[in-house]
């Protein structure tokens, strides 16, 4: 493992409007580049994405930004609070504890926070996430996508820390009543898709406190298709000419499969109680009705792509959304 320290020059990332109907975030924030759990379906592979991290050497080479918390503090006084996606709990965070001082800002600023994790270590600093909750809002998502297969990690996450781990941690989030559930991102055809693990991963995440279960299907770019490919044909060389269809010059499916999963994955919640998105954090003040509005269109968007209904119209809801959700200016219906 090579490890590089940096100072970074700017570590906010803002966005125009929320990333509607997946994490709700406007901005985000992160203090490592690379990752060493080397999960090989990771779009984070691709070049342009991994600041200065190849796709080849991703889970090898880790870039530290060690003034990651001093640019943070600086950055979040220049904008309005809104829901920030930040801290990284991969194994090095145990060294540098950088996501914990990051949370130590939000705290600070009174922004509310999505974390996404696949390590238990994110309990280490549940003391700052619930004084988060208790001021505006938090949220912890546990990164998983498989609750059978016992080889799944061996292929697919290597580096990872258990499944068992990860439920056991979103317990001890959710008897602390910090919103908690599970990130089913990505679900992969043909291996994780299957009735059997969509339904245990549910009720698992009933089980362990959960309040909802967030799918999305694989993307996959250049250098995170070939690193995918590659574990694939050790895990079940069969599936490579589905993929090579279902991926054919494109980064997401070419057919209808999502849906028919998305409504799975809809379908168990409903059944278990469980949401099957976050519900969305909206502050009370003037713009809280453009939020709201912006969050009916967005689920109006998802809902019609699980109906397989017209991609345009999908379309023009979430780029409709997305103006109301910008808008610095209160609007009515």
């Amino acid at each position: 493992m090579r490890i590089t320290e940096i100072r970074a020059a700017t570590i906010l990332n803002r966005g125009s409007h929320a990333d509607g109907g997946w994490f709700w975030m406007k901005y985000s924030a992160h203090p490592y580049a690379g990752c060493s759990y080397g999960c090989t379906y990771c779009i984070w592979r691709e070049p342009e994405l991994a600041f200065k991290t190849d796709g080849a050497s991703f889970s090898r080479a880790i870039t530290v930004k060690i003034n990651a918390a001093e640019l943070l503090d600086k950055e979040l006084a220049e904008v309005p609070p809104d829901i920030i996606h930040t801290t990284d709990y991969q194994p090095i965070e145990a060294r540098y504890r950088l996501s914990r001082k990051m949370l130590e800002v939000c705290l600070k600023h009174r922004f509310p926070v999505i974390i996404v994790a696949k390590s238990p270590l994110v309990l280490r600093d549940m003391d700052i996430i619930k004084k988060i909750s208790d001021q505006t809002w938090a949220c912890v998502a546990f990164s998983i996508n498989n609750a059978i297969s016992a080889n799944y990690r061996e292929y697919f996450e290597p580096n990872a820390s258990s499944i068992e781990s990860r439920f056991l941690a979103m317990q001890k989030m959710a008897n602390e009543g910090i919103y908690t559930g599970t990130a089913l991102l990505p679900v992969l055809p043909g291996v994780t898709d299957i009735d059997d693990n969509l339904k245990a991963i549910v009720e698992q995440t009933k089980a362990g406190g959960g309040k909802f279960v967030l799918a999305g299907g694989l993307v996959l770019g250049k250098k995170s298709k070939e690193a995918f490919f590659e574990s694939l044909q050790k895990y079940n060389p069969v599936l490579i000419n589905k993929y090579r269809q279902l991926y054919h010059n494109s980064h997401s499916p070419t057919d209808s499969s999502w849906a028919a999963i998305g409504n799975k994955v809809k379908q168990l919640c409903i059944k278990s109680g469980l949401g099957y998105r976050i519900k969305r954090y909206i502050a009370d003040n003037e713009l809280a009705e453009n939020r709201r509005l912006a969050e009916e269109l967005y689920m109006k968007a998802y809902e019609l792509e699980l109906e397989c209904g017209d991609e345009a119209e999908t379309r023009l809801l979430r780029e409709q959304a997305g103006a109301i959700d910008g808008l610095q200016t209160a609007t009515t219906r």
